[in-house]
């Protein structure tokens, strides 16, 4: 069953309305009257008639109006759910695209940079030193040159690519670099 539009079902109770503030039998024909038998009727008869087909005017509209609230009400309550719907999606989206980017930094940060500790006694670098790492990763020293520091036990180191390489950076500030062999 398709229903009026509120609208309509506004205007039709504003139609109604207007009529009933007429007397029924004043809007009728004179053959109209005749065809009912109106003029057989006593003049308290014919108010009464008034009265009744007034009340059902009244109720009537009154059945209108709540169909056209409850319509109008329908009508609303899809439109808030579509309006949160869309809402809710894009503080969804835009929270999706902010994991999604905060993923792909760290992804780029672990692709360009290593924090970790050397295992066991650390006391700097000799021309072919090797570091194993605690996170499993072996580096070893891919140019020449010799750092000593004060022994350490467990040193944080980071390793860093820079310029297409390379660099472990201890924590006495010296570097060297190097190259990933596990």
């Amino acid at each position: 069953m398709k229903y009026l539009p509120w609208h309509g079902w506004l205007l039709v109770a504003l139609a109604v309305a207007g009529h009933a503030q007429e007397k029924f039998t004043d809007r009728l024909s004179a053959e109209e009257k005749k065809a009912v038998g109106l003029e057989l009727l006593s003049p308290e008869q014919v108010a009464a008639l008034n009265a009744l087909v007034q009340k059902d005017r009244q109720q009537g509209v009154g059945q209108i109006r709540e169909q056209a609230r409850a319509e109008l009400r329908e009508e609303v309550k899809a439109q808030v759910k579509a309006e949160v719907k869309e809402q809710v999606k894009a503080e969804a989206t835009a929270q999706a695209k902010a994991e999604v980017r905060t993923e792909q930094q760290k992804q780029r940060e672990s692709e360009s940079r290593v924090l970790s500790r050397i295992l066991g006694r650390y006391d700097g670098w000799d021309g072919a030193t090797q570091f194993r790492l605690e996170n499993g990763q072996v580096w070893r020293q891919s140019e020449p040159g010799v750092f000593y520091t004060k022994p350490v036990e467990n040193a944080a180191v980071l390793i860093e690519k820079v310029y297409g390489g390379w660099r472990l950076y201890d924590q006495s500030g010296g570097w060297v670099r190097v190259v990933r062999i596990k």
